[in-house]
């Protein structure tokens, strides 16, 4: 392979890498400035019905040339519906409303650490004492992060809600990883696949949609929230998505959630210049030790990429 197409396929995939944290990041940092406008099921289900629409735009001849194929494996669709869009979406949107954007963020950083253990678990990975050290490392950043978030008259370890409820969707997120790079999937191209996970999602949300529709008795939506709806829908959902599987496709789960990381730093800056949030010294530390961690736990599959770049 010539060298300037190994360097621009190098540069391209790095550029798909680092834009997955910048996209994720808006979600989040929609997601609390939405809360108290828009409950967590029906922002989630308007998210993934308006993201399907608009993959259907560009995938609906493919997905219903692939069709036999998905309904091979339309177990697996909805287990990954229910994992990446409900409970990473409606859920994650129930935490937003009792925690910050910043913890969030950060909380959702244990993800790639969580992969790597699945991996090894359910894969048979091999795994050193460092990376377990840096996995280590990362669980106590998180731990960090939530015990100095507790009332100051409450009990040191007594999280909030909100924070059970960011790492469930963290935690689901590192099985939506690792199910997603199944072997009975991989011939599906990640269009397709992503369309049908999204329909599969919204088709999941629609009865929490309708119970939570059913509590209120009118949704009345400003222009600037259909506006961030949108824009959560398209930018957080199917460019954010759609990048992360294609980066799953081309570098593996592991090496796409490492750049996760990035994820708070995006969102840090966003959440205390737009949202006026405050970052303490908790925060820094728990960052520290998990972006340590993550790195630590996952360098093997980064040096694994750069000389696989090296030798072709």
């Amino acid at each position: 392979m010539p060298a300037n197409t190994v360097v621009s396929s190098s540069l391209k995939t790095l550029l798909i890498l680092q834009a997955i944290p910048l996209f994720f990041s808006s979600n989040i940092i929609l997601g609390r400035a939405l809360n108290t406008m828009v409950e967590p099921a029906t922002l989630a289900f308007y998210r993934w019905t308006i993201a399907a629409m608009i993959l259907l735009m560009f995938s609906a001849f493919q997905l219903w040339k692939f069709r036999a194929q998905l309904f091979r494996v339309i177990d697996l669709l909805f287990i990954l519906g229910f994992l990446g869009m409900f409970v990473s979406g409606a859920v994650f949107y129930a935490g937003l409303q009792q925690t910050t954007a910043i913890k969030g963020a950060l909380i959702y950083m244990a993800s790639p650490a969580i992969i790597v253990l699945l991996e090894v678990v359910f894969r048979g990975v091999r795994v050193s004492i460092t990376r377990i050290s840096g996995i280590f490392a990362a669980m106590v950043g998180v731990f960090i992060i939530l015990a100095g978030s507790a009332d100051q008259n409450s009990k040191l370890f007594s999280w909030q809600a909100g924070d059970l409820y960011c790492i469930a969707a963290s935690i689901s997120w590192a099985l939506y990883s690792v199910i997603l790079k199944s072997e009975r999937l991989v011939k599906i191209p990640t269009i397709v696949l992503f369309t049908a996970i999204a329909i599969a999602g919204s088709l999941i949300l629609f009865p929490f949609y309708l119970w939570e529709n059913g509590l209120r008795a009118s949704y009345e939506f400003s222009t600037e929230t259909w506006t961030s709806i949108l824009f959560i829908a398209s930018v957080s959902s199917v460019l954010a998505f759609g990048c992360y599987q294609k980066g799953v496709e081309l570098v593996g789960a592991s090496t796409t959630s490492l750049y996760l990381y990035l994820l708070p730093v995006y969102a840090t800056v966003i959440a205390v210049s737009w949202l006026g949030e405050a970052l303490s010294i908790v925060h820094i530390v728990g960052f520290v030790l998990i972006a340590g961690g993550l790195y630590f736990s996952t360098r093997s599959f980064h040096s694994n990429q750069k000389n696989a770049v090296k030798n072709q």
